[in-house]
């Protein structure tokens, strides 16, 4: 399975464009308007391109090169306190997941009972949750940005 190699993020007025290639591909980067982080942006703003960025990161994509466009997603996702986060809703998914009898478990991605159905519906409202409060990271590295400008 190939992973999205991102190295550059950027925001123009007529949306978000992202550079990168698969891993799996040997061609070089190439930048292109990305639809759906697109709408996300012109519908929630920064905050919720935050949190998609970070939902990438966390699913299918990783941060490739030095780009200044990369530094506050790399500064949200590898921190510890990150890493803290994520495992926090990490054990309640698999709390809850462990709570569900064996024939539960084994519907939750084949014919699933409503067991399994409310299972998805819960991890899908977890992530979300640790997405954003990971993504809230971003902001924290403006205003730390923003006060080492302000010092200089």
């Amino acid at each position: 399975m190939s992973t999205e190699q991102i190295n550059r993020i950027t925001v123009k007025k007529d949306g978000v464009y992202v550079s990168s290639h698969s891993s799996n591909d040997t061609s070089p980067y190439h930048s292109w308007r990305c639809k759906g982080l697109s709408e996300i942006y012109d519908a929630e703003g920064q905050k919720g391109l935050d949190r998609e960025v970070i939902r990438m990161l966390y699913e299918y994509a990783e941060l490739c090169g030095s780009h200044k466009s990369l530094e506050r997603y790399r500064y949200a996702k590898d921190a510890p306190a990150a890493r803290a986060v994520y495992q926090k809703y990490m054990d309640k998914i698999d709390d809850r997941y462990g709570q569900m009898d064996e024939a539960n478990q084994k519907s939750v991605w084949y014919k699933p009972t409503e067991k399994a159905k409310e299972y998805r519906a819960y991890e899908r409202d977890m992530r979300e949750k640790m997405y954003s409060e990971i993504a809230e990271r971003c902001g924290k590295y403006d205003r730390k940005q923003k006060n080492k400008d302000l010092e200089r």
